[in-house]
């Protein structure tokens, strides 16, 4: 866990989502006081702050594993990006990875939008934002199918450098479900589907999980830490 001892002291004024963050003492308390109540750890390989909270009490069958096909309905757990420890900017972001057979919903509690990119098999893509700004199109809810490829997710600047989320999967999370990572087919199949779909930023959101073989599901296995 990490200790509020250990934060950073910043100021801030900034909330442009394309500007570096600004962000004071208030922020930085409020942060380590969250990381401290729900004993928030750093998330291996996909990056940010995570803990589980909880699993269902109902199991449910999942055919397509041939072992150990029963799981249970659902986890529950906290999560949070954040642009606060400066000498750790992946904190960031969640990079790109999927849940076998999940959906999975995210719900923003407090702090900054959340840019959420969805890639899908069928080669399309989208762009969503969890955030309370509502004028501006933000959504308190991301519903991320069960059905799609892979998803990267890369905290917006504000006036708070960090934003906690609740993230309820179902069937739960377990760590052979989740592949984390890609390589070249991926850009060869995403690069410019949309505006923001860039070698660079593609590249950006694989993070340091890059895999140099021609293919889109050879991605590393999560670490059972949360298990």
């Amino acid at each position: 866990m990490f200790s509020a001892s250990t934060a950073p002291a910043l100021t801030c004024t900034n909330k442009e989502s394309d500007a570096a963050p600004f962000c004071g003492d208030d922020s930085v308390t409020r942060m380590n006081s969250i990381i401290k109540r729900f004993n928030l750890i750093e998330l291996p390989l996909e990056s940010g702050l995570y803990q589980m909270i909880d699993r269902s009490s109902l199991e449910v069958f999942i055919p397509s594993r041939t072992s150990d096909p029963t799981l249970r309905a659902q986890s529950h757990i906290y999560y949070m990006l954040t642009y606060l420890r400066p000498n750790e900017p992946h904190l960031a972001y969640n990079y790109l990875h999927s849940i076998d057979d999940a959906d999975d919903l995210h719900i923003l509690v407090e702090g900054d939008s959340v840019n959420y990119y969805l890639f899908f098999n069928d080669g399309h893509v989208e762009h969503k934002v969890l955030g309370h700004d509502y004028g501006t199109g933000d959504v308190p809810v991301v519903a991320i199918p069960g059905t799609i490829a892979s998803k990267a997710l890369k905290l917006r600047h504000g006036n708070n450098g960090f934003a906690f989320i609740v993230s309820i999967i179902t069937p739960e999370w377990i760590a052979d479900r989740c592949r984390i990572g890609a390589g070249q087919l991926f850009l060869d199949t995403y690069i410019r589907k949309e505006e923001w779909c860039t070698k660079e930023f593609l590249k950006e959101l694989i993070g340091p999980n890059w895999k140099d073989t021609n293919t889109t599901d050879n991605r590393q296995s999560h670490s059972s830490a949360a298990d």
